[in-house]
């Protein structure tokens, strides 16, 4: 498989399983954030399309049952599909915990994940965002700056280029949800 047939098919992956879903942040449809976490990872790393691939799906595992793991990994390949489960968070599994349990599970493990799926995790956090901005909703908004700060301490040293991105659009964020 070329490397533009892995992308072309771990987007249209992405499109069918995410098909009919919209962002909780706007009425956008949900597939424009793996879009543009795709984007960025591309253009950063233009030399490892089995990332851009993962940026593509990375919400897969976790939002899509209609879709199994292993047409995931069949459609994007063992490489992709690893960077995937890698952020894929382990809270999921366990909804009845409360947030704040959930959340230090997902930061344990995102610590010690990959340097490419940091790196996903990264763009990814910091499209969420972005678009978390728009949210009329300002107290989960500050929620989820303070657990994104939480999490940015646990990438820090992973790549300059995408934790000054993280960096700036949780200040924006910050701002949004008038907190320092």
């Amino acid at each position: 498989m070329t490397d533009h047939d892995l992308i072309r098919r771990a987007e249209a992956l992405a499109r069918r399983a995410h098909d009919g879903q919209t962002r909780d942040d706007s009425s956008d449809p949900y597939i424009v954030h793996p879009g543009r976490v795709a984007a960025r990872l591309a253009k950063r790393f233009p030399d490892d399309p089995a990332l851009a691939a993962a940026g593509w799906c990375h919400d897969v595992l976790e939002d899509c049952p209609q879709i199994s793991a292993e047409e995931l990994r069949q459609t994007i390949g063992d490489d992709a599909f690893a960077v995937v489960s890698e952020v894929t968070n382990p809270s999921k599994q366990h909804p009845d915990l409360p947030r704040a349990e959930r959340k230090a599970m997902d930061r344990a493990h995102i610590a010690v994940i990959s340097r490419r799926a940091r790196c996903l995790k990264l763009a990814d956090r910091a499209d969420n965002l972005t678009d978390g901005c728009a949210s009329p909703d300002r107290e989960w908004l500050a929620m989820y700056v303070r657990e994104s700060r939480a999490l940015f301490e646990v990438l820090v040293g992973t790549d300059p280029e995408l934790e000054a991105d993280l960096a700036a659009a949780i200040e924006r964020a910050a701002r949004a949800a008038d907190i320092p």
